[in-house]
């Protein structure tokens, strides 16, 4: 967030929801929707993996969301 967004201030939430353990990361930085780097490119490989996914939006912002099952993440 601070290397890539510009952002001001950064949201951090995690829940258990659903059978599946959401780790949510939003800021409100540049956000847009340009390509995605290798860190977030490894960090989905990784989680689908886990048989998770990550989410990115860019819209007000950037927020990143990734979804892991319960049964993996305990």
């Amino acid at each position: 967030v601070a290397r890539h967004a510009s952002a001001k201030t950064c949201h951090i939430g995690i829940e258990a929801r659903d059978g599946e353990l959401r780790l949510v990361v939003a800021d409100d930085g540049v956000g847009g929707d340009a390509l995605e780097g290798n860190g977030l490119t490894g960090m989905r490989e990784r989680i689908a993996a886990l048989g998770g996914m990550v989410r990115r939006t860019g819209s007000a912002g950037t927020t990143v969301t990734i979804a892991v099952p319960l049964r993996v993440a305990t």
